[in-house]
């Protein structure tokens, strides 16, 4: 039932309400952000790039430029949907009481959780979508070479993506007792997870323990499966991997934040 919720109307109107209040002030939620991925390919790829020439990848090197723009779009799809799900949800909950008003009507507490995490995809999307445009400028002033007429089937991907980092960090969100504790998933999974990941640089180690947390681990499928398709202009193995982990996600802790949820907002046991 709680799965069915995502093509529930109802969810939709939520996602609605985030959506037409987050881009009515536009150039303040929209724009700022946005420059960090866009000063971190400056920064990183140009800037840094001048000392680090090349990297391994796929039994070959790799221009350091190269390998880190799709690494930022799968960064900037990671980052913007498990933080915006963290604090801008926490504050929805807790001190907007936005949940409160909306379980008043027809909304039901999954179609909340539902709204509120494709809300988070489709803003991971958005902002996905305007790194790419950089890069496609950087493309085209020479700076970068990328099959950048493949960068709208990113979209696609960054959506399912982002809607499973949502979910998982809609679970912290219903677990930390006060804002002040968003520190945890944040510094000790969200910025760990986004950095180690294949997006800055690539994981190489022969520990059979790391490689199979490599493999389970859905943002380095995304980073993979982009940085294979904008390079070589072809679909990789990880495209599996990440469609596999990202809906298991979803799965898993969808439901499990409905449940954790329903013992937070309406005091059941």
């Amino acid at each position: 039932m709680t799965l069915a919720a995502f093509f529930d109307w109802r969810s939709r109107a939520v996602l609605g309400r985030n959506a037409s209040l987050y881009f009515r002030a536009w150039h303040i939620g929209l724009l700022p952000p946005a420059f960090e991925p866009i000063l971190a390919l400056l920064a990183f790829g140009l800037g840094l790039g001048a000392f680090v020439s090349t990297v391994p990848w796929h039994g070959g090197q790799l221009s350091y430029v190269a390998y880190i723009a799709p690494g930022l779009i799968a960064y900037t799809a990671f980052t913007t949907p498990y933080f915006h799900a963290l604090y801008a949800a926490y504050v929805r909950m807790h001190y907007q009481k936005t949940w409160d008003g909306q379980l008043t009507t027809q909304i039901e507490l999954e179609h909340v959780v539902c709204g509120e995490i494709l809300w988070a995809g489709l803003l991971g999307t958005v902002f996905a979508a305007i790194v790419s445009l950089v890069i496609a400028s950087f493309a085209a002033a020479g700076l970068l070479h990328i099959e950048w007429h493949l960068l709208p089937l990113i979209l696609p991907l960054a959506f399912i993506a982002g809607c499973a980092f949502a979910s998982v960090a809609l679970v912290f969100t219903a677990l930390v007792p006060s804002m002040d504790h968003m520190n945890l998933p944040t510094f000790l999974v969200g910025i760990p997870l986004s950095v180690v990941s294949d997006t800055y640089f690539p994981v190489v180690t022969d520990n059979a323990v790391l490689r199979v947390a490599v493999a389970c681990n859905p943002l380095h499928h995304l980073a993979e499966t982009i940085r294979t398709l904008l390079l070589e202009g072809r679909v990789g193995v990880n495209l599996a991997g990440l469609l596999v982990s990202t809906l298991a996600l979803i799965m898993v802790c969808t439901p499990l934040v409905v449940r954790l949820m329903r013992r937070r907002v309406l005091g059941e046991a």
